[in-house]
Parts: C-alpha cells; sequence; structure tokens
C-alpha cells in the first residue's frame, strides 16, 4: 500500500464515525404539555396540511364553548370532518358523543368551527380532526 492510499484510507477511517453522526434521526418530539393548545387536538391521520389556530374555551349559560380557527396550509381545496369530545374535572366522557362535522376548506382558507359542551359538568375537551375523504 502506498503513502497516499493509506493516508486515505485512515482520513475515511477517522471521518466514519462524524458522518455517520449526522445520518441518526431525531429524537421524537416530545408529547405536548397536558393542558397545552396542542394536547386538545387529535389528528386522526394524515393531516399535516391543516394546523388549528386560536383556541379558546369560555362559558356562556353554564356551558363551556369552545371556538378554534382551522387552517388549509395547502393549495387544494379539501375536506375535513370535526367533532369536540367532553371531559369532566376526572377527565371521563360526558355528555351526548356529538356527531362528525364536516368542514369544506378552500386553498390557504382561515375557517373558524365552535363546539359548544353537552353538559354542564364538562371542564375540558379534545378537537377531533379527521380526513374527509
Amino acid at each position: 500500500m502506498n503513502k497516499n492510499t493509506f493516508l486515505k484510507s485512515c482520513c475515511i477511517f477517522a471521518l466514519t464515525p462524524i458522518l455517520l453522526a449526522g445520518c441518526v434521526s431525531q429524537p421524537p418530539l416530545p408529547p405536548p404539555a397536558p393542558n397545552s393548545a396542542a394536547a386538545k387536538i387529535m389528528y386522526l391521520g394524515d393531516l399535516s396540511y391543516i394546523s388549528v389556530n386560536d383556541l379558546r374555551m369560555g362559558a356562556t349559560n353554564n356551558f363551556n364553548v369552545v371556538n378554534a380557527d382551522v387552517v388549509n396550509n395547502s393549495n387544494d381545496y379539501t375536506a375535513i370532518e370535526y367533532r369536540f369530545q367532553w371531559r369532566d374535572k376526572g377527565g371521563m366522557a360526558v355528555g351526548i358523543d356529538e356527531n362528525w362535522k364536516t368542514l369544506p376548506l378552500s386553498p390557504m382558507q382561515t375557517q373558524r368551527i365552535q363546539g359548544t359542551a353537552t353538559s354542564k359538568y364538562a371542564v375540558d375537551f379534545k378537537l377531533e380532526l379527521k380526513s374527509k375523504n
């Protein structure tokens, strides 16, 4: 083996761990913090083009009401379905199960949706989203 071949082999050997370190996949993101807005949203299926902004909860006539802005971040027309699941202070489901509602969205459109608790004991919620297709 000549000197150049030996040096190339040493360089490759020395750089291999550095190069492989860049190929290691990133660890998964931690789950959202409890009670954060992200923890309130469940995406059922691939909805990478949909985001939920400005999630708010208030009370009307002793029933909790949620407003959420749903955003279609794609350049395509789409339709999704959504529903709210209501929970009591112990995390148990309360009230009547809501039916899925259809929400058509134009490209880059933001649409406000609203959900009203089906029980006065509801103090928390989950917003479930899925593709209409």
